[in-house]
């Protein structure tokens, strides 16, 4: 288990406008890094970047977060590290490159021109397809573009290799299976890590997750279980 993110029981109505410092503060997604930074959530995230950072002896680290089931809190999680991340003074860089109804892309830039596709076509330069949320500073790459018809290669090369100045780059991957992206950003990550919403898994189901992951099951950083 790398962490656990307890239940959010009391979440703020946002009336007025001007209280909001970033775009990614909405209904949408909770930010409690952000909106409640002393409350368990915040701290809870806080935790689990730190053991993250620790686990990568300090290097800044390309970090796939995976649901292990259809709405386990994913994009919540990747999210958060990110803000927590940049709000703590660092280049922070989320990518999004999951799926679904309330991802990223579709709820925080979803007229956006140019994105991940382009970078991995070799398209457009990562600092060109990039958004920067000025309230806190955080990169973000939204899902946008066609995606190139061979990854092979192309998100070591043309993403992480041209984003040397961003750390930790943060991948919200998804739900696990829900397309074959998330498999090549689990070759090319540094860091896996697994969202499971429920009880607490047991050694036989995390051992049949290893294999799953073959090759690259050495990078599987842990388990964190959402209650929020």
């Amino acid at each position: 288990m790398l962490g656990s993110i307890p239940p959010v029981r009391h979440r703020r109505w946002r009336r007025d406008p001007v209280e909001l410092r970033s775009v990614f503060q909405s209904q949408a997604h909770l930010v409690d890094v952000i909106d409640k930074p002393q409350a368990g959530f915040a701290k809870a995230v806080a935790a689990i970047r730190a053991e993250l950072a620790r686990a990568g002896q300090g290097r800044e680290r390309r970090i796939l977060v995976l649901g292990l089931q259809p709405q386990a809190g994913t994009t919540t999680l990747a999210l958060n590290l990110a803000l927590d991340a940049a709000q703590s003074g660092l280049p922070a860089l989320l990518v999004d490159a999951g799926d679904g109804t309330l991802g990223l892309t579709r709820v925080f830039a979803a007229d956006a021109p140019a994105g991940l596709g382009d970078v991995l076509g070799g398209r457009l330069a990562l600092t060109r397809a990039i958004l920067k949320d000025e309230g806190t500073g955080l990169a973000f790459l939204p899902r946008a573009g066609g995606l190139p018809s061979s990854l092979s290669g192309a998100i070591q090369s043309e993403l992480f290799g041209t984003a040397r100045r961003f750390g930790p780059i943060i991948v919200d991957g998804g739900s696990l299976g829900s397309d074959g992206l998330s498999r090549r950003f689990a070759e090319a990550a540094d860091d896996i890590v697994l969202v499971v919403r429920g009880s607490k898994p047991v050694p036989t189901q995390i051992e049949e997750w290893r294999k799953e992951f073959g090759a690259q099951a050495g990078k599987l950083r842990g388990i964190v279980l959402n209650g929020a």
